[in-house]
C-alpha cells in the first residue's frame, strides 16, 4: 500500500475502484461530489489523534433491496469542521446533485422540504448534517440530506410523516425523534424520520407499531432475522439502535438500525453470519459477495468491518438486511497491519432497484 493519503483522496481511489468491479456509474467523475468530499473528508487517515472522532465519517452502505448498487454516506468531520460547515456542504452537494443530474423540480421540491434546514434557527441551534447517495450503471439514483435536529425534527415534517412519528411514540416506549432525511431520486422524493431507542427495548415491543403499519405478520421475520445475526440477542440495550419510518408508494416501511460499535458482545465474526440468512436469496447473497469484493483493498483479506446492521421491512416486502461499513481502505490503523491473502472474486448478480418514494 502507499503512503497513506487524506481520507479524501483514499474515499475517491475506494470509490472509483469499487464502481469499476460493480459496473455502476463512477461518482468520482462528479465535480460536485468531488469538491463536496475535498472538504468533508480533510484528514489524514494515519493521524490518531483523529481516528476516534473522523473515522464514521465515511460509510459505504450495501442493501439487499439495492441489489449491486454503489452506496455510500458521509458526514463531515475532521479538524475545526462545525455544525454549520457540515450544513453547509451537505447543502451544497445535495442540491448541486439534484440539479445537475434530476432537474429542476426535484431541485424546487427539496428546498421546499429542506427549507427549516437551512434557515436562521438552524444555524443559531448547531445542528449538523450528513449527505448520501447511490448509484447504479445509469448514474444517480438517490441523493439525500440528513438533518440531526434532535426533538425538533418534529417541527419539519409533512403531515403524513407527522402521521407515522406519532403512531410510532404512541406504541414503542422510549422514542426520542433525533433527525429526518429528505431523499430525492430519479422520479420520485419522500422524507423519513429517524429515533433513538433510548431505553433498553425488547423485540416484541415492535409488533404493536407494526401491526398499526399494516405489516405485523413481518414481525416473526423481522426478529429471527435479527436475532440470529446477533447471536440469539432478543433486547436492544439503551441508545444502541435507531428506529426509521417512511412511507413509500407501496406503503410504510420500517428500518431498525443498530450500531455495533455500541453494542455489548458484538458477534466478532459479523459478516459471515450475515451471509447465513442469504443462502436462500441466492441473487441477494451474489452481490453482497460482489460488494464485499469491489470495496476490498488490493493485496488485503476483507472490506473493513461492519459499523451498522439494518433490517428494513414493509407490508409486501419480508425483513430484509442492509449494513453500513467502516471501510479498511480509510483505516490507518488497519492498514499498518499485514496484509493477508486477498478474496476470491464473488459471481455477478442481478441488481434489484431502490423501492421508490412519495411523488413529487
Amino acid at each position: 500500500m502507499p503512503a497513506h493519503p487524506r481520507a479524501a483522496d483514499a474515499a475517491k481511489r475506494l470509490l472509483s475502484s469499487a464502481a469499476h468491479r460493480l459496473m455502476t456509474a463512477d461518482p468520482t467523475a462528479d465535480h460536485v461530489l468531488r469538491g463536496a468530499l475535498e472538504r468533508s473528508l480533510d484528514w489524514d487517515i494515519d493521524d490518531p489523534s483523529l481516528r476516534p472522532v473522523a473515522q464514521r465519517s465515511f460509510e459505504p452502505n450495501f442493501s439487499e433491496t439495492a441489489g449491486r448498487a454503489l452506496a455510500f454516506q458521509v458526514k463531515p468531520l475532521g479538524r475545526g469542521v462545525t455544525a454549520d460547515d457540515q450544513r453547509e456542504i451537505t447543502n451544497g452537494a445535495v442540491r448541486g446533485l439534484i440539479d445537475e443530474h434530476f432537474g429542476t423540480e426535484p431541485l424546487r421540491w427539496f428546498d421546499r422540504r429542506s427549507e427549516g434546514a437551512r434557515g436562521s434557527y438552524a444555524r443559531s441551534a448547531g445542528y449538523g448534517a450528513r449527505y448520501a447517495l447511490g448509484l447504479d450503471r445509469g448514474g444517480l439514483t438517490e441523493v439525500q440530506a440528513s438533518y440531526e435536529w434532535g426533538p425538533e425534527v418534529l417541527d419539519m415534517l409533512p403531515q403524513p410523516v407527522m402521521d407515522l412519528a406519532q403512531t410510532a411514540m404512541s406504541l414503542v416506549p422510549g422514542l426520542r425523534p433525533f433527525a429526518t432525511i429528505i431523499r430525492t431520486s430519479r422520479l420520485s422524493g419522500g422524507q423519513q424520520i429517524s429515533f433513538e431507542i433510548a431505553r433498553e427495548t425488547a423485540l416484541d415491543a415492535l409488533k404493536p407499531l407494526m401491526e398499526a403499519l399494516g405489516m405485523g405478520e413481518r414481525h416473526g421475520g423481522l426478529v429471527t432475522l435479527l436475532a440470529f445475526v446477533l447471536g440469539a440477542r432478543f433486547t436492544l440495550p439503551p441508545s444502541v439502535a435507531t428506529l426509521t419510518l417512511l412511507n413509500t408508494q407501496r406503503g410504510p416501511e420500517m428500518r431498525l438500525d443498530v450500531n455495533i460499535d455500541a453494542l455489548p458482545d458484538a458477534p466478532e465474526q459479523l459478516l459471515p453470519l450475515l451471509r447465513l440468512p442469504m443462502i436462500e436469496r441466492p441473487q441477494n447473497l451474489a452481490a453482497l459477495d460482489s460488494w464485499l469484493t469491489a470495496l476490498t483493498p488490493d493485496g488485503y483479506y476483507g472490506p473493513g468491518s461492519v459499523t451498522v446492521l439494518s433490517v428494513r421491512v414493509r407490508p409486501d416486502v419480508p425483513a430484509r438486511l442492509a449494513l453500513y461499513l467502516r471501510p479498511l481502505a480509510l483505516d490507518g490503523a488497519a492498514l499498518e497491519a499485514p496484509a493477508a491473502a486477498p478474496v476470491a472474486p464473488a459471481p455477478a448478480a442481478a441488481a434489484q432497484s431502490f423501492a421508490r418514494r412519495a411523488r413529487y
